[in-house]
């Protein structure tokens, strides 16, 4: 996204920019087209810096009733299978529910509320999930009477992923951040991408038929 004016990510020098992508196959066997643009201002330029806050949720899909005879089906066995593709990061889906401090409840809806340590400003929101997620929610001090939604995505489209400018939002320590994902296994009767796959208990993982819950806040400090 296109910062602020006034703002901008400092990178200092000798600072490697890494670019990932998720590949598939499904338009074809062509040469990758993927790029990016930089726009870069002098370390004169008097900028304030802005940084990304990630906000990773758990994901525990559980395989529908009709379909729950699949090897995968099993979340233990789903976990061994993101492992043997994506090494230790395959472990994420159980360190989330100590980053949460959450207990593994098998369901379509996960959450994670996470405590702010320092004054900080919301400038910009964005969700991030994969082809199963249905809907994305990111709220402030939830459950209080400050409570305020600034991300609110019902019906989640995998290709619009651009992070949204908003009005500043100030949060002081010990203020919270909630963000809470659905999704769905009834959309892999629906996407290419699933054909030929039967159902399997889906967990958080890097590769595009697995799933993430992430919630991106651009912020300040001051």
């Amino acid at each position: 996204a296109v910062e602020p004016k006034g703002y901008g990510v400092l990178l200092e020098r000798g600072t490697q920019i890494v670019m990932q992508v998720h590949y598939n196959l499904l338009a074809g066997t062509g040469p990758d087209a993927s790029s990016t643009l930089l726009r870069l201002a002098p370390a004169s330029q008097r900028l304030d810096p802005i940084e990304t806050m990630l906000l990773p949720a758990p994901v525990e899909l559980p395989c529908r009733p009709a379909h729950a005879d699949g090897p995968l089906c099993d979340r233990t066995a789903a976990v061994a299978d993101v492992m043997s593709r994506f090494g230790a990061d395959g472990n994420t889906a159980n360190l989330l529910h100590l980053l949460c401090g959450e207990e593994i409840r098998p369901g379509s809806t996960q959450s994670c509320t996470r405590t702010i340590g320092q004054p900080t400003t919301i400038r910009a929101v964005a969700g991030h999930m994969h082809l199963l997620g249905r809907s994305i929610t990111i709220k402030v001090n939830p459950g209080t009477p400050q409570e305020r939604t600034i991300l609110d995505i019902p019906v989640w489209d995998f290709d619009d992923q651009g992070a949204r400018p908003i009005k500043p939002v100030r949060l002081d320590p010990f203020d919270t951040v909630e963000v809470t994902c659905k999704h769905v296994q009834w959309l892999r009767d629906r996407l290419p991408a699933f054909d030929g796959q039967p159902d399997k208990y889906v967990v958080w993982g890097d590769g595009t038929t697995d799933e993430m819950c992430l919630g991106i806040l651009q912020v300040t400090h001051p």
